[in-house]
Protein backbone atom coordinates (compact mmCIF):
# COMPACT_ATOMS: atom_id res chain seq x y z
CA UNK A 1 0.00 0.00 0.00
CA UNK A 2 1.21 3.59 -0.93
CA UNK A 3 0.82 5.02 2.48
CA UNK A 4 -0.33 8.40 3.11
CA UNK A 5 2.62 10.33 5.21
CA UNK A 6 1.85 10.98 8.59
CA UNK A 7 1.59 15.07 8.08
CA UNK A 8 -1.49 14.23 5.79
CA UNK A 9 -2.99 11.68 8.62
CA UNK A 10 -1.87 14.45 11.13
CA UNK A 11 -3.30 17.47 9.75
CA UNK A 12 -6.53 15.84 8.85
CA UNK A 13 -6.63 13.99 12.36
CA UNK A 14 -6.97 18.08 13.22
CA UNK A 15 -10.01 18.32 10.53
CA UNK A 16 -11.73 15.24 12.11
CA UNK A 17 -11.16 15.98 16.00
CA UNK A 18 -14.26 18.05 16.11
CA UNK A 19 -16.64 15.38 14.20
CA UNK A 20 -19.33 14.44 15.88
CA UNK A 21 -18.84 10.25 15.91
CA UNK A 22 -20.78 7.16 15.70
CA UNK A 23 -21.42 6.13 18.94
CA UNK A 24 -20.98 2.42 20.19
CA UNK A 25 -24.22 1.29 19.68
CA UNK A 26 -24.87 2.33 15.87
CA UNK A 27 -24.58 -0.33 13.51
CA UNK A 28 -23.89 -0.10 10.18
CA UNK A 29 -24.86 -2.23 7.29
CA UNK A 30 -21.74 -3.94 5.55
CA UNK A 31 -22.72 -6.58 3.51
CA UNK A 32 -25.77 -8.66 2.08
CA UNK A 33 -26.00 -12.07 0.66
CA UNK A 34 -28.31 -12.94 -2.56
CA UNK A 35 -29.56 -15.85 -3.39
CA UNK A 36 -33.21 -16.37 -2.60
CA UNK A 37 -35.49 -15.58 -5.32
CA UNK A 38 -38.43 -14.49 -3.21
CA UNK A 39 -38.62 -12.66 0.21
CA UNK A 40 -36.63 -14.14 3.37
CA UNK A 41 -38.82 -14.74 5.64
CA UNK A 42 -36.79 -16.15 8.47
CA UNK A 43 -32.79 -16.77 9.82
CA UNK A 44 -31.22 -18.60 12.52
CA UNK A 45 -27.62 -18.77 13.76
CA UNK A 46 -26.12 -21.90 13.60
CA UNK A 47 -23.35 -20.53 15.02
CA UNK A 48 -21.61 -17.20 14.73
CA UNK A 49 -19.98 -17.81 11.24
CA UNK A 50 -22.97 -20.01 9.83
CA UNK A 51 -26.44 -18.70 9.29
CA UNK A 52 -29.45 -20.68 7.98
CA UNK A 53 -32.16 -18.78 5.86
CA UNK A 54 -35.85 -19.60 4.79
CA UNK A 55 -37.68 -17.87 1.66
CA UNK A 56 -40.89 -17.89 0.60
CA UNK A 57 -39.49 -19.14 -2.58
CA UNK A 58 -39.28 -22.71 -1.26
CA UNK A 59 -35.67 -22.86 -0.07
CA UNK A 60 -33.91 -23.59 2.86
CA UNK A 61 -30.04 -21.51 2.09
CA UNK A 62 -26.63 -22.43 5.05
CA UNK A 63 -24.82 -19.23 4.33
CA UNK A 64 -21.12 -18.97 5.66
CA UNK A 65 -20.60 -15.37 6.78
CA UNK A 66 -17.29 -15.12 6.99
CA UNK A 67 -17.23 -15.04 3.14
CA UNK A 68 -21.02 -14.73 1.80
CA UNK A 69 -20.65 -18.06 0.28
CA UNK A 70 -23.76 -20.48 0.47
CA UNK A 71 -22.98 -24.13 2.24
CA UNK A 72 -26.22 -25.38 0.46
CA UNK A 73 -29.55 -25.24 -0.69
CA UNK A 74 -32.41 -27.58 -0.23
CA UNK A 75 -35.94 -27.20 -2.18
CA UNK A 76 -38.84 -27.86 0.83
CA UNK A 77 -41.75 -26.87 -1.07
CA UNK A 78 -43.36 -22.82 -1.15
CA UNK A 79 -45.04 -21.57 1.78
CA UNK A 80 -47.44 -18.40 1.72
CA UNK A 81 -45.90 -18.52 5.53
CA UNK A 82 -43.20 -19.60 7.26
CA UNK A 83 -40.81 -19.75 10.35
CA UNK A 84 -37.59 -21.58 11.24
CA UNK A 85 -36.05 -22.63 14.59
CA UNK A 86 -32.60 -24.18 15.39
CA UNK A 87 -31.99 -26.14 18.53
CA UNK A 88 -29.71 -25.04 20.79
CA UNK A 89 -28.90 -28.25 22.69
CA UNK A 90 -27.89 -29.75 19.26
CA UNK A 91 -27.13 -27.21 16.44
CA UNK A 92 -27.36 -29.88 13.56
CA UNK A 93 -31.25 -30.32 13.80
CA UNK A 94 -33.09 -26.94 12.65
CA UNK A 95 -36.70 -27.17 12.41
CA UNK A 96 -38.73 -25.11 9.97
CA UNK A 97 -42.82 -24.63 9.66
CA UNK A 98 -45.09 -23.23 7.40
CA UNK A 99 -48.42 -23.78 5.57
CA UNK A 100 -50.05 -23.05 2.21
CA UNK A 101 -53.72 -23.31 1.38
CA UNK A 102 -54.26 -24.37 5.45
CA UNK A 103 -52.25 -27.40 5.11
CA UNK A 104 -49.61 -27.61 7.99
CA UNK A 105 -46.00 -28.28 7.85
CA UNK A 106 -43.43 -28.82 10.58
CA UNK A 107 -40.10 -30.69 8.88
CA UNK A 108 -36.42 -31.22 10.22
CA UNK A 109 -33.35 -30.55 8.35
CA UNK A 110 -29.75 -31.10 8.79
CA UNK A 111 -27.76 -27.75 9.19
CA UNK A 112 -24.63 -29.50 8.42
CA UNK A 113 -26.05 -30.62 4.67
CA UNK A 114 -30.00 -29.51 4.40
CA UNK A 115 -30.67 -33.18 4.08
CA UNK A 116 -34.35 -33.21 5.01
CA UNK A 117 -34.88 -35.65 8.18
CA UNK A 118 -39.08 -36.06 8.51
CA UNK A 119 -41.27 -33.68 9.89
CA UNK A 120 -44.07 -33.54 12.97
CA UNK A 121 -47.69 -33.93 12.44
CA UNK A 122 -50.47 -32.94 14.51
CA UNK A 123 -51.01 -28.85 13.88
CA UNK A 124 -54.98 -28.67 11.54
CA UNK A 125 -53.71 -25.54 10.25
CA UNK A 126 -51.18 -23.82 8.76
CA UNK A 127 -47.94 -23.50 11.14
CA UNK A 128 -46.64 -19.60 11.92
CA UNK A 129 -43.77 -20.09 14.35
CA UNK A 130 -41.65 -22.49 16.32
CA UNK A 131 -38.80 -22.01 18.70
CA UNK A 132 -36.81 -24.12 20.72
CA UNK A 133 -36.47 -24.18 24.94
CA UNK A 134 -32.87 -22.84 25.76
CA UNK A 135 -30.59 -25.96 26.07
CA UNK A 136 -33.21 -28.11 25.47
CA UNK A 137 -34.74 -30.20 22.42
CA UNK A 138 -38.23 -28.97 23.76
CA UNK A 139 -39.89 -27.60 20.60
CA UNK A 140 -42.92 -24.85 20.91
CA UNK A 141 -44.86 -24.38 17.40
CA UNK A 142 -47.63 -21.72 17.21
CA UNK A 143 -50.51 -22.20 14.53
CA UNK A 144 -53.40 -20.93 12.71
CA UNK A 145 -55.46 -23.64 14.39
CA UNK A 146 -55.26 -21.23 17.02
CA UNK A 147 -52.81 -23.75 19.73
CA UNK A 148 -49.69 -23.66 20.47
CA UNK A 149 -47.92 -27.31 20.95
CA UNK A 150 -44.97 -28.41 22.50
CA UNK A 151 -42.71 -31.47 21.30
CA UNK A 152 -40.07 -33.15 23.07
CA UNK A 153 -37.78 -34.19 20.05
CA UNK A 154 -35.49 -36.23 22.13
CA UNK A 155 -37.79 -39.14 22.12
CA UNK A 156 -40.78 -38.37 19.95
CA UNK A 157 -41.40 -40.41 17.12
CA UNK A 158 -41.63 -38.24 13.79
CA UNK A 159 -45.29 -38.04 13.37
CA UNK A 160 -46.46 -38.97 16.64
CA UNK A 161 -48.93 -35.99 18.67
CA UNK A 162 -47.20 -33.55 20.81
CA UNK A 163 -46.63 -34.24 24.09
CA UNK A 164 -49.03 -30.95 24.95
CA UNK A 165 -50.88 -28.48 23.51
CA UNK A 166 -52.00 -25.16 24.99
CA UNK A 167 -55.16 -23.46 24.39
CA UNK A 168 -56.83 -20.00 24.84
CA UNK A 169 -56.13 -18.33 22.14
CA UNK A 170 -59.11 -16.87 19.85
CA UNK A 171 -57.33 -16.82 16.56
CA UNK A 172 -54.25 -17.43 15.39
CA UNK A 173 -50.97 -17.95 16.90
CA UNK A 174 -48.43 -15.98 14.75
CA UNK A 175 -45.68 -16.22 17.49
CA UNK A 176 -44.00 -17.70 20.32
CA UNK A 177 -40.93 -17.63 22.46
CA UNK A 178 -39.61 -19.46 25.50
CA UNK A 179 -38.21 -17.54 28.59
CA UNK A 180 -34.47 -17.87 29.09
CA UNK A 181 -34.62 -20.33 31.93
CA UNK A 182 -37.69 -22.01 30.40
CA UNK A 183 -39.83 -21.99 32.90
CA UNK A 184 -42.44 -19.86 30.99
CA UNK A 185 -43.79 -19.33 27.42
CA UNK A 186 -44.92 -16.45 25.90
CA UNK A 187 -47.44 -15.76 23.03
CA UNK A 188 -49.24 -13.41 20.23
CA UNK A 189 -52.34 -13.81 18.44
CA UNK A 190 -54.32 -12.29 15.63
CA UNK A 191 -56.44 -11.93 18.67
CA UNK A 192 -54.50 -9.19 19.53
CA UNK A 193 -53.32 -10.44 22.96
CA UNK A 194 -50.03 -11.92 24.50
CA UNK A 195 -50.16 -14.86 26.66
CA UNK A 196 -47.94 -16.47 29.04
CA UNK A 197 -48.02 -19.86 29.96
CA UNK A 198 -46.89 -22.68 32.27
CA UNK A 199 -45.44 -24.86 29.69
CA UNK A 200 -45.01 -27.71 32.74
CA UNK A 201 -48.87 -28.24 32.89
CA UNK A 202 -50.45 -25.92 29.81
CA UNK A 203 -51.86 -23.51 32.12
CA UNK A 204 -52.12 -19.72 30.71
CA UNK A 205 -51.19 -17.92 33.62
CA UNK A 206 -51.45 -14.24 32.43
CA UNK A 207 -53.13 -12.72 29.35
CA UNK A 208 -51.47 -9.14 28.29
CA UNK A 209 -53.67 -6.59 26.50
CA UNK A 210 -53.05 -3.27 24.47
CA UNK A 211 -52.26 -3.76 21.26
CA UNK A 212 -54.75 -2.90 18.70
CA UNK A 213 -54.33 -5.83 15.81
CA UNK A 214 -52.71 -8.60 15.36
CA UNK A 215 -49.62 -9.47 17.92
CA UNK A 216 -46.71 -10.68 15.06
CA UNK A 217 -43.56 -10.94 17.38
CA UNK A 218 -42.61 -11.25 21.11
CA UNK A 219 -39.07 -11.88 22.80
CA UNK A 220 -37.49 -11.80 26.40
CA UNK A 221 -34.65 -10.11 27.37
CA UNK A 222 -31.63 -12.12 28.32
CA UNK A 223 -32.03 -12.26 31.98
CA UNK A 224 -35.92 -12.61 31.60
CA UNK A 225 -36.95 -9.67 33.60
CA UNK A 226 -38.29 -8.08 30.33
CA UNK A 227 -40.68 -9.29 27.39
CA UNK A 228 -41.43 -7.09 24.30
CA UNK A 229 -43.92 -7.67 21.69
CA UNK A 230 -44.82 -6.07 18.44
CA UNK A 231 -47.89 -5.78 16.22
CA UNK A 232 -49.35 -5.01 13.11
CA UNK A 233 -50.65 -1.96 14.51
CA UNK A 234 -46.61 -0.68 14.31
CA UNK A 235 -45.95 -0.61 17.99
CA UNK A 236 -43.83 -2.27 20.50
CA UNK A 237 -45.07 -2.77 23.96
CA UNK A 238 -42.44 -3.65 26.72
CA UNK A 239 -43.96 -5.53 29.76
CA UNK A 240 -42.61 -6.65 33.28
CA UNK A 241 -43.98 -10.40 33.02
CA UNK A 242 -44.50 -10.32 36.61
CA UNK A 243 -46.62 -7.23 36.45
CA UNK A 244 -48.72 -7.97 33.62
CA UNK A 245 -51.52 -5.04 33.85
CA UNK A 246 -50.16 -2.61 31.11
CA UNK A 247 -46.74 -2.18 29.57
CA UNK A 248 -43.67 -0.53 31.15
CA UNK A 249 -43.56 1.10 27.48
CA UNK A 250 -45.47 1.51 24.90
CA UNK A 251 -42.97 2.36 21.30
CA UNK A 252 -44.56 4.17 18.74
CA UNK A 253 -41.68 4.95 16.06
CA UNK A 254 -42.24 2.23 13.50
CA UNK A 255 -45.19 3.42 10.65
CA UNK A 256 -45.66 -0.23 9.95
CA UNK A 257 -46.46 -3.93 10.96
CA UNK A 258 -43.57 -4.22 13.72
CA UNK A 259 -42.74 -8.14 11.68
CA UNK A 260 -39.64 -9.58 14.11
CA UNK A 261 -37.88 -8.71 17.54
CA UNK A 262 -34.72 -9.52 18.94
CA UNK A 263 -32.56 -8.19 22.17
CA UNK A 264 -29.02 -7.55 22.10
CA UNK A 265 -27.32 -11.45 24.38
CA UNK A 266 -25.48 -8.65 26.10
CA UNK A 267 -26.19 -4.75 26.05
CA UNK A 268 -29.65 -3.33 26.53
CA UNK A 269 -30.80 -3.14 23.33
CA UNK A 270 -34.09 -4.06 21.46
CA UNK A 271 -33.58 -4.55 17.78
CA UNK A 272 -37.30 -4.29 15.65
CA UNK A 273 -37.85 -5.11 11.89
CA UNK A 274 -40.88 -3.93 10.29
CA UNK A 275 -42.82 -3.30 7.10
CA UNK A 276 -41.84 0.44 7.42
CA UNK A 277 -38.26 -1.48 5.28
CA UNK A 278 -36.62 -0.19 8.69
CA UNK A 279 -34.82 -1.86 11.21
CA UNK A 280 -35.02 0.39 15.00
CA UNK A 281 -32.75 0.18 17.90
CA UNK A 282 -34.00 0.81 21.13
CA UNK A 283 -33.05 0.96 24.74
CA UNK A 284 -35.90 -1.48 26.33
CA UNK A 285 -34.77 -0.10 30.33
CA UNK A 286 -36.12 3.54 28.79
CA UNK A 287 -38.39 2.84 25.97
CA UNK A 288 -35.78 5.40 24.56
CA UNK A 289 -34.84 5.14 20.29
CA UNK A 290 -31.63 4.51 19.37
CA UNK A 291 -31.24 4.27 15.40
CA UNK A 292 -32.69 3.70 12.61
CA UNK A 293 -31.33 1.10 9.99
CA UNK A 294 -31.90 1.69 6.67
CA UNK A 295 -30.76 -0.56 3.50
CA UNK A 296 -33.94 -2.69 2.59
CA UNK A 297 -36.21 -1.64 -0.11
CA UNK A 298 -39.20 -3.80 1.42
CA UNK A 299 -40.74 -5.76 4.30
CA UNK A 300 -38.08 -6.64 6.95
CA UNK A 301 -39.61 -9.92 8.06
CA UNK A 302 -37.00 -11.23 10.49
CA UNK A 303 -33.81 -10.33 12.42
CA UNK A 304 -31.55 -12.08 14.48
CA UNK A 305 -28.49 -11.26 16.81
CA UNK A 306 -25.07 -13.64 16.92
CA UNK A 307 -23.66 -14.85 20.23
CA UNK A 308 -22.14 -11.47 21.29
CA UNK A 309 -24.04 -8.94 19.59
CA UNK A 310 -21.08 -8.26 17.08
CA UNK A 311 -23.69 -8.86 14.45
CA UNK A 312 -27.11 -8.14 13.81
CA UNK A 313 -28.61 -9.96 10.54
CA UNK A 314 -32.09 -9.42 8.51
CA UNK A 315 -34.30 -10.50 6.14
CA UNK A 316 -36.41 -9.13 3.47
CA UNK A 317 -39.06 -9.49 1.44
CA UNK A 318 -36.68 -7.76 -0.82
CA UNK A 319 -35.43 -10.90 -1.63
CA UNK A 320 -32.16 -10.16 0.42
CA UNK A 321 -30.43 -11.07 4.21
CA UNK A 322 -28.81 -7.91 5.31
CA UNK A 323 -25.54 -7.83 7.75
CA UNK A 324 -25.38 -5.21 10.30
CA UNK A 325 -22.06 -4.93 12.09
CA UNK A 326 -20.71 -1.61 15.21
CA UNK A 327 -18.38 1.01 14.14
CA UNK A 328 -15.47 -1.04 15.27
CA UNK A 329 -16.05 -2.78 11.72
CA UNK A 330 -16.36 0.33 9.56
CA UNK A 331 -13.23 2.30 11.98
CA UNK A 332 -10.63 0.79 9.50
CA UNK A 333 -8.13 3.12 10.77
CA UNK A 334 -9.11 2.05 14.05
CA UNK A 335 -9.04 5.46 16.42
CA UNK A 336 -12.73 4.77 17.55
CA UNK A 337 -14.58 7.18 14.90
CA UNK A 338 -15.18 7.20 11.50
CA UNK A 339 -14.44 10.47 9.23
CA UNK A 340 -12.02 11.11 6.42
CA UNK A 341 -9.26 9.36 7.54
CA UNK A 342 -11.44 6.04 7.26
CA UNK A 343 -12.47 6.90 3.51
CA UNK A 344 -9.10 7.69 2.74
CA UNK A 345 -7.88 4.06 4.16
CA UNK A 346 -10.22 2.72 1.68
CA UNK A 347 -9.33 5.03 -1.18
CA UNK A 348 -5.72 4.25 -0.93
CA UNK A 349 -6.54 0.62 -1.21
CA UNK A 350 -9.13 0.69 -3.90
CA UNK A 351 -8.85 -2.13 -6.63
CA UNK A 352 -6.87 -4.19 -4.69
CA UNK A 353 -8.04 -7.71 -3.29
CA UNK A 354 -7.68 -8.81 0.07
CA UNK A 355 -4.28 -10.43 -0.51
CA UNK A 356 -2.46 -7.34 -1.96
CA UNK A 357 -4.11 -4.31 0.35
CA UNK A 358 -1.84 -3.36 3.30
CA UNK A 359 -4.82 -3.15 5.81
CA UNK A 360 -7.68 -6.35 5.51
CA UNK A 361 -10.01 -4.00 7.26
CA UNK A 362 -10.26 -1.75 4.02
CA UNK A 363 -12.47 -4.55 2.57
CA UNK A 364 -15.42 -4.09 5.16
CA UNK A 365 -17.66 -6.39 2.96
CA UNK A 366 -15.66 -8.89 2.50
CA UNK A 367 -16.14 -10.10 -0.54
CA UNK A 368 -12.59 -10.30 -1.45
CA UNK A 369 -11.84 -6.81 -3.17
CA UNK A 370 -11.71 -3.31 -2.12
CA UNK A 371 -14.05 -1.04 -4.04
CA UNK A 372 -17.49 0.89 -4.27
CA UNK A 373 -18.82 -0.92 -1.88
CA UNK A 374 -16.98 -1.20 1.06
CA UNK A 375 -16.22 3.18 -0.11
CA UNK A 376 -20.10 3.47 0.35
CA UNK A 377 -20.19 1.68 3.39
CA UNK A 378 -17.67 3.97 5.20
CA UNK A 379 -19.33 7.21 3.26
CA UNK A 380 -22.77 6.01 5.32
CA UNK A 381 -20.94 6.23 8.63
CA UNK A 382 -19.83 9.66 8.20
CA UNK A 383 -22.01 12.43 9.68
CA UNK A 384 -23.47 14.73 7.17
CA UNK A 385 -22.81 17.96 8.99
CA UNK A 386 -19.26 16.90 9.90
CA UNK A 387 -18.91 16.46 6.24
CA UNK A 388 -19.20 19.88 4.82
CA UNK A 389 -16.66 21.13 7.75
CA UNK A 390 -14.49 23.20 6.06
CA UNK A 391 -11.51 23.60 7.67
CA UNK A 392 -9.96 20.83 5.90
CA UNK A 393 -9.61 22.87 2.74
CA UNK A 394 -6.82 25.16 4.51
CA UNK A 395 -5.47 22.58 6.18
CA UNK A 396 -4.66 20.34 3.04
CA UNK A 397 -3.89 23.37 0.98
CA UNK A 398 -0.29 23.26 3.14
CA UNK A 399 0.28 19.77 2.26
CA UNK A 400 3.79 18.71 0.37
CA UNK A 401 1.66 15.93 -1.41
CA UNK A 402 -1.16 14.30 -2.28
CA UNK A 403 -2.35 10.94 -1.46
CA UNK A 404 -2.40 8.23 -4.40
CA UNK A 405 -5.83 8.54 -5.32
CA UNK A 406 -6.88 11.60 -7.98
CA UNK A 407 -9.53 13.66 -8.46
CA UNK A 408 -10.76 12.15 -11.28
CA UNK A 409 -10.80 8.42 -8.99
CA UNK A 410 -12.96 10.02 -6.79
CA UNK A 411 -15.37 11.83 -9.27
CA UNK A 412 -15.62 8.37 -10.84
CA UNK A 413 -16.15 6.76 -8.00
CA UNK A 414 -19.28 9.28 -6.85
CA UNK A 415 -20.63 8.35 -10.63
CA UNK A 416 -20.43 4.79 -9.84
CA UNK A 417 -21.70 5.47 -6.31
CA UNK A 418 -25.03 7.34 -7.74
CA UNK A 419 -25.48 4.50 -10.82
CA UNK A 420 -26.10 1.78 -8.35
CA UNK A 421 -28.62 4.05 -5.87
CA UNK A 422 -26.66 5.50 -3.42
CA UNK A 423 -28.57 7.92 -1.17
CA UNK A 424 -28.35 11.43 -0.50
CA UNK A 425 -26.26 11.67 2.40
CA UNK A 426 -23.59 9.05 1.30
CA UNK A 427 -23.35 11.07 -2.22
CA UNK A 428 -22.70 14.28 -0.10
CA UNK A 429 -20.04 13.02 2.19
CA UNK A 430 -18.18 12.10 -1.26
CA UNK A 431 -18.64 15.27 -2.85
CA UNK A 432 -17.12 16.77 0.43
CA UNK A 433 -14.30 14.43 -0.08
CA UNK A 434 -13.71 15.28 -3.56
CA UNK A 435 -14.17 19.09 -2.70
CA UNK A 436 -11.38 18.76 -0.42
CA UNK A 437 -9.31 16.75 -2.46
CA UNK A 438 -9.62 19.25 -5.78
CA UNK A 439 -8.72 22.21 -3.01
CA UNK A 440 -5.44 19.76 -2.29
CA UNK A 441 -4.67 19.51 -5.72
CA UNK A 442 -5.19 22.83 -7.42
CA UNK A 443 -4.14 25.98 -6.40
CA UNK A 444 -7.06 28.85 -5.42
CA UNK A 445 -7.85 30.83 -7.85
CA UNK A 446 -6.17 34.40 -8.03
CA UNK A 447 -9.90 35.72 -8.24
CA UNK A 448 -13.19 35.00 -7.57
CA UNK A 449 -15.99 34.84 -10.67
CA UNK A 450 -18.98 33.58 -12.07
CA UNK A 451 -19.09 31.73 -15.74
CA UNK A 452 -21.32 31.22 -18.44
CA UNK A 453 -23.68 28.42 -17.20
CA UNK A 454 -23.72 25.31 -19.81
CA UNK A 455 -25.47 24.24 -21.73
CA UNK A 456 -27.07 27.77 -22.64
CA UNK A 457 -29.59 27.84 -23.91
CA UNK A 458 -31.27 24.78 -22.16
CA UNK A 459 -33.93 22.65 -21.00
CA UNK A 460 -34.78 22.01 -18.58
CA UNK A 461 -31.37 21.77 -16.27
CA UNK A 462 -28.18 23.65 -16.36
CA UNK A 463 -24.47 23.70 -13.99
CA UNK A 464 -23.59 28.03 -12.92
CA UNK A 465 -19.81 27.31 -12.74
CA UNK A 466 -17.68 29.82 -10.46
CA UNK A 467 -14.66 30.10 -8.68
CA UNK A 468 -13.76 31.26 -5.02
CA UNK A 469 -10.38 32.73 -4.28
CA UNK A 470 -10.94 32.26 -0.82
CA UNK A 471 -13.26 30.69 1.70
CA UNK A 472 -16.67 32.38 1.79
CA UNK A 473 -20.57 32.41 2.37
CA UNK A 474 -22.03 31.61 -1.42
CA UNK A 475 -25.78 32.07 -2.81
CA UNK A 476 -27.30 31.83 -6.23
CA UNK A 477 -30.04 33.92 -6.91
CA UNK A 478 -32.26 33.57 -10.02
CA UNK A 479 -34.38 36.12 -11.56
CA UNK A 480 -36.65 36.68 -14.82
CA UNK A 481 -36.08 38.89 -16.96
CA UNK A 482 -38.66 41.44 -15.33
CA UNK A 483 -36.92 41.13 -11.95
CA UNK A 484 -39.13 38.89 -9.99
CA UNK A 485 -37.19 36.28 -8.19
CA UNK A 486 -37.54 32.75 -9.44
CA UNK A 487 -35.17 30.60 -7.06
CA UNK A 488 -33.06 30.97 -4.73
CA UNK A 489 -29.08 28.50 -4.31
CA UNK A 490 -27.77 28.42 -1.04
CA UNK A 491 -24.91 26.79 -0.34
CA UNK A 492 -23.26 28.19 3.06
CA UNK A 493 -19.65 28.56 3.65
CA UNK A 494 -17.52 26.96 0.63
CA UNK A 495 -13.78 26.59 0.29
CA UNK A 496 -11.56 28.85 -2.26
CA UNK A 497 -11.08 26.35 -5.63
CA UNK A 498 -12.99 26.17 -8.64
CA UNK A 499 -16.48 24.48 -9.06
CA UNK A 500 -16.05 24.28 -12.81
CA UNK A 501 -17.35 20.87 -13.50
CA UNK A 502 -20.60 19.34 -13.21
CA UNK A 503 -20.11 17.33 -10.21
CA UNK A 504 -18.62 20.90 -8.35
CA UNK A 505 -20.48 23.41 -10.23
CA UNK A 506 -23.95 24.94 -9.00
CA UNK A 507 -26.84 23.03 -10.28
CA UNK A 508 -30.43 24.60 -11.30
CA UNK A 509 -32.96 22.22 -11.84
CA UNK A 510 -35.12 24.69 -14.06
CA UNK A 511 -37.59 24.91 -11.22
CA UNK A 512 -39.03 27.74 -9.23
CA UNK A 513 -39.16 27.76 -5.27
CA UNK A 514 -42.61 26.37 -5.55
CA UNK A 515 -41.42 23.22 -7.83
CA UNK A 516 -43.04 24.56 -10.92
CA UNK A 517 -40.74 24.43 -14.03
CA UNK A 518 -40.02 27.68 -15.20
CA UNK A 519 -41.39 28.69 -18.51
CA UNK A 520 -39.21 29.63 -21.50
CA UNK A 521 -37.52 32.73 -21.93
CA UNK A 522 -34.62 35.45 -20.33
CA UNK A 523 -33.32 34.71 -17.00
CA UNK A 524 -30.13 35.99 -14.88
CA UNK A 525 -28.48 34.38 -12.13
CA UNK A 526 -26.49 36.11 -9.68
CA UNK A 527 -23.39 35.29 -7.08
CA UNK A 528 -22.80 36.30 -4.12
CA UNK A 529 -19.97 35.77 -2.54
CA UNK A 530 -19.02 37.78 0.35
CA UNK A 531 -18.40 41.06 -0.91
CA UNK A 532 -17.99 39.79 -4.34
CA UNK A 533 -21.34 39.71 -6.42
CA UNK A 534 -21.85 39.28 -10.32
CA UNK A 535 -24.85 38.74 -13.20
CA UNK A 536 -25.29 36.91 -15.95
CA UNK A 537 -27.54 36.13 -18.60
CA UNK A 538 -29.12 32.81 -19.51
CA UNK A 539 -32.13 31.37 -21.60
CA UNK A 540 -34.66 28.92 -21.08
CA UNK A 541 -35.50 27.06 -24.83
CA UNK A 542 -38.34 24.84 -24.82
Amino acid sequence: MKKITLLILTLLSMFTANLPFAFAQEYFHTRMLVGHKISVQAIAFKDDSTLISLGQDGTLRSWNLDTGAQHWSTEIGIFLTADLAISTQDTRFAVYAGGIFFRPYIGMVYTDDGDLRGDLMGHTNTANTLDFKPGSSMLASGSNDDTIRLWDLTWNAWRNRPVRTLRGHKNDVETVAWSPDGTMLASGSKDRTVRLWNPNNGNNTAVLRGHEKTVKAVAWSPDGTLLASGSSDGTIHIWDPANTDSPLYSLKQHTGSVNALAFHPIEPLLASASSDDTIRLWDPTTGGHQATLTGHSSNVNTIAWNSDGSLLVSGSSDDTIQLWEPLAVVDITGDGSVTYLDIIEVAENYGKTIVDSANPRADVNKDGIVDIKDLIVIAEAVDTQAAVDVQAAPMLAQLPRAPSFTVEEVQQWIQDARDIGTDAHTIAVLEQFLAVLTQRTQPAPEKTALLANYPNPFNPETWIPYQLAQPTEVTIFIHAIDGALVRTLPFGEMPAGAYHSRARAAYWDGKSAHGEQAASGVYFYTLKAGQFTATRKMLILK
